[in-house]
């Protein structure tokens, strides 16, 4: 199976490779370095103790993170969020309220984000990881930023980082941008999904992982040709807005907040048209013996991609399937379904959960595309066309981005 993931890593990188616009242009220093810089964050992942130590850190620090958030919910909707409760009334295992213990998560790892920016502990790290990435690979000051802020911020938030720099960034740096938002998780939205069962070290490894290689895949679909203002100079991130630490954790709760209505109303809306879009299309295959869903369509598609990333061909229906619903709907009803095929009867082998659970590491999805393109454009109304033009593009990189990754994964996993 390694061999067949180092196939998977050799086919995405030709996949890019053969939608670039100058292929002529390619900087193949990036490609090598990024791609040497995932290896090297992998083997140390995988392979060592060091790396296996801190993955268990990880691990526990997001859990704990987890069992805090809930004793904030318990005060405000008492046995409603208790496992407990809920399980006596609705059965074993449906001892979660999706409404209730998702947004607490999201609210208090935003909080606590926005706490740690404030005293710049995050923008130490991610100017540490920025500086190592632009060393080796040599990119732009404000893509370089941007991609390393990605690691823990969500699509949305991590161009505000680059606000200075957006309206003259070129449509290579903005690509950058882009598939660097598509293939990574905001952290407040990794714990929520540590919370549903899924391992928040493969979460956290998949997006530190990504971040080399959202360069890769952007600078291979979308290289260079135009000249960077920012090509020879590190970029600073901006101081925070609060005025103090209460300041900020009231800032962080508030954004928190505003991201969980997002993702509730997303979920709401796009899983609501999904089915219409389904029921419109069993109506139009009435008159023959076909019944396939949107879903289940892309998730055929999916499934030779799931094989090349290393997943056991008896195992690669349902891991496509689950991939498709990612891109269909979104990460979150895919983790969903992640989840429950984690236990029980028929369970999926602890190889494919960590390959499915890095491929599906990332915003890459169609919502994801509308999302970008209206909350960029906000900060640069003027690059509205350029996004417009991107959007889809950059959605697709996005995708092979994560499939990168989780080859890669499944290259050097134990």
């Amino acid at each position: 199976m390694r061999l067949i993931s180092l196939l998977g890593i050799l086919t995405f990188l030709g996949l890019a490779w053969a939608m670039s616009t100058h292929r002529n242009n390619i900087p193949w220093r990036v490609v090598g370095w990024g791609m040497g810089l995932q290896l090297i964050i992998a083997l140390l992942v995988f392979q060592t103790q060091l790396g296996q130590g801190l993955f268990e850190a990880a691990n526990v620090a997001v859990t704990k993170l987890n069992e805090f958030a809930n004793e904030g919910t318990k005060l405000v909707f008492g046995p409603l969020a208790e496992r407990e409760n809920m399980e006596n009334v609705f059965g074993p295992g449906k001892g979660v309220l999706f409404v209730i213990a998702i947004p607490a998560t999201i609210i208090f790892v935003s909080a606590l984000s926005s706490l740690l920016y404030h005293w710049r502990v995050l923008p130490w790290i991610v100017t540490g990881i920025a500086w190592v990435m632009r060393r080796t690979l040599r990119t732009s000051g404000s893509e370089t930023l941007a991609s390393a802020a990605n690691v823990f911020m969500g699509q949305t938030e991590a161009p505000l980082i680059v606000k200075p720099y957006l309206a003259g960034m070129t449509r290579s740096e903005l690509m950058a941008l882009m598939v660097g938002g598509m293939a990574t998780i905001a952290g407040g939205v990794a714990a929520a999904y540590a919370s549903l069962g899924i391992d928040a070290g493969h979460l956290l490894t998949a997006s530190l992982l990504s971040a080399p290689g959202t360069l890769v895949i952007a600078k291979l679909m979308f290289p260079e040709t135009e000249k960077s203002a920012t090509a020879n100079e590190a970029c600073e991130l901006p101081r925070s807005p609060a005025t103090n630490s209460i300041d900020a954790l009231c800032q962080g709760a508030a954004d928190g907040m505003r991201l969980s209505i997002n993702v509730i109303a997303m979920l709401i809306a796009f899983i609501a048209m999904v089915y219409l879009a389904n029921a419109l299309l069993a109506w139009a295959l009435s008159w023959t013996d076909w019944t396939i869903t949107i879903q289940e369509a892309v998730g055929w598609l999916n499934v030779p991609f799931a094989f090349m990333m290393g997943v056991p061909a008896d195992e690669c229906l349902r891991v496509g399937t689950v991939l498709g619903e990612r891109v269909v709907l979104n990460e979150f009803v895919g983790y969903l379904s992640l989840s429950n095929m984690t236990t029980g009867e028929g369970a999926l082998s602890e190889r494919t959960v960590t390959i499915a659970t890095f491929a599906l590491c990332g915003f890459a999805n169609f919502a994801s595309v509308a999302i970008q393109i209206g909350g960029i454009s906000t900060l640069v109304p003027e690059r509205r066309p350029d996004l417009a033009k991107l959007g889809l593009r950059a959605m697709v990189g996005g995708l092979l981005a994560c499939y990168l990754t989780a080859s890669v994964a499944g290259l050097l996993m134990r």
